[in-house]
């Protein structure tokens, strides 16, 4: 018998919100969580804004001090984020628990602040020795390595790269354990840091980040209007107790959702550039592993990064999947609130949708003042809508095409 994966914890750290309730609210009340960035020099960058927590939110969250001077940044919000998803569970015995446990955790860019502390003292200050913590802190494994041994988790442990859809695929793959009957509880994460001064100015060096709204950081995620100029460069932290159906009802978990499908597709085409029957594809396929009518979805939580290909290429993919109903069903983007946070921002996007299934609403897509006509479809301007959200779709389409959808349902 095939085993059925349910989500039964949560733990975010958001540019807009620290721990889930404050997440919650800050996405029910559509407030934006991207600033001006003020801790380096940006004066001859394009874009000089971001999303990023404050260190005044992180630091009463984990009082290990020695912890925190060997932790990479993003490997110190995995921790953080993880303990509070395995709380949330009621897993206060998690290191005991004798059933097969593990870890999968994405991340588009891994540990990059220590890279970059490396770097810098070789090649500014020309210091040639350098701290061998270096390489344990800046293993791209890292994070999953730490929380591994914190919870004990000998079962598994997989660290996914699969840029903006890394968190995704860590659902997926964690989701294939769990069915398979590989393992009965796993913790599935999504993060990353990117804003660090070398790795923001590669960024705007792409030209993909907006450049328009520097003195409007609020109003500068607008995706699908019509005047939006290019994502929000974030740093973000998400992290789910996924376990099996069995598992959850033995210990009588609260459950949050069941993951009915996930399915992964790969555009083999353009390193960059959105192929829409790849998409296309990975939404169909979700749909009919899932075992929904397409009518029956009440929320897609869109990959919507704000810029102008992505945005109009998912508007036609959802289009052609759901044919005539795509029109009814609420379809937004969190990024428009908290920007883009790489390979943590499929799962940050799953648990917006997991809080507003708990509190009956659907998240907003904010800054919708200009629409787009080429993205004609219910975006929930503006406001969080209240309703019920018995069913989602959840998508992540990342940078070298790798895709995924996800369908869960409420429990």
């Amino acid at each position: 018998m095939t085993e059925r994966s349910v989500i039964t914890g949560i733990g975010v750290l958001s540019p807009n919100g620290v721990g889930n309730d404050e997440f919650c609210a800050a996405i029910r009340a559509g407030k934006s969580g991207v600033r001006r960035v003020e801790h380096f020099d940006l004066s001859d960058c394009d874009t000089k804004i971001a999303g990023f927590i404050d260190d005044d939110k992180i630091d009463p969250l984990w009082a290990d001090r020695k912890a925190k001077s060997r932790l990479d940044r993003a490997a110190l919000l995995s921790l953080i984020a993880s303990e509070m998803a395995v709380a949330d569970s009621g897993l206060d015995g998690l290191l005991e628990l004798p059933v097969r446990k593990g870890i999968v955790l994405g991340t588009g860019c891994g540990m990059v602040g220590t890279n970059e502390a490396a770097y810098h003292r070789f090649y500014a200050l020309q210091k040639h020795r350098l701290r061998p913590t270096t390489v344990p802190r800046a293993m791209y494994n890292a994070a999953a390595c730490e929380i591994g041994i914190r919870h004990g988790l000998r079962r598994l442990s997989n660290t996914v790269v699969a840029a903006c859809s890394s968190a995704l695929v860590a659902l997926d793959l964690a989701d294939l354990y769990i069915r398979s009957g590989q393992a009965d509880l796993i913790l599935v994460g999504g993060v990353d840091c990117p804003i660090f001064h070398g790795y923001f100015r590669v960024w705007d060096a792409l030209t993909v980040l907006t450049r328009d709204f520097n003195d409007e950081p609020a109003r500068a995620s607008r995706p699908f209007t019509r005047n939006r100029s290019g994502m929000v460069l974030s740093e973000g932290c998400g992290f789910v107790v996924l376990e099996s159906a069995s598992l959850a009802e033995k210990r009588n978990a609260r459950v949050y959702a069941e993951v009915l499908s996930s399915w992964q597709t790969n555009d083999a085409f353009d390193i960059v550039a959105p192929y829409l029957p790849s998409q296309v594809e990975c939404m169909e396929s979700a749909m009919a592993a899932s075992g929904l009518g397409k009518n029956q979805i009440s929320h897609i939580q869109a990959h919507g990064t704000s810029t102008r290909l992505n945005d109009i290429t998912e508007t036609m993919g959802i289009k052609e999947v759901f044919g005539t109903y795509a029109r009814e069903i609420p379809v937004s983007s969190i990024k428009s609130m908290i920007g883009h946070t790489l390979g943590a921002s499929g799962l940050l996007s799953l648990i917006a949708v997991l809080l507003g299934m708990e509190d009956n609403f659907v998240p907003p897509t904010i800054n919708q003042d200009d629409p787009d006509p080429e993205c004609d479809l219910d975006y929930v301007p503006n406001a969080a809508r209240e309703q019920t959200v018995p069913t989602a779709m959840v998508n992540a389409f990342g940078f070298g095409g790798t895709n995924v959808s996800v369908v869960i349902r409420k429990a």
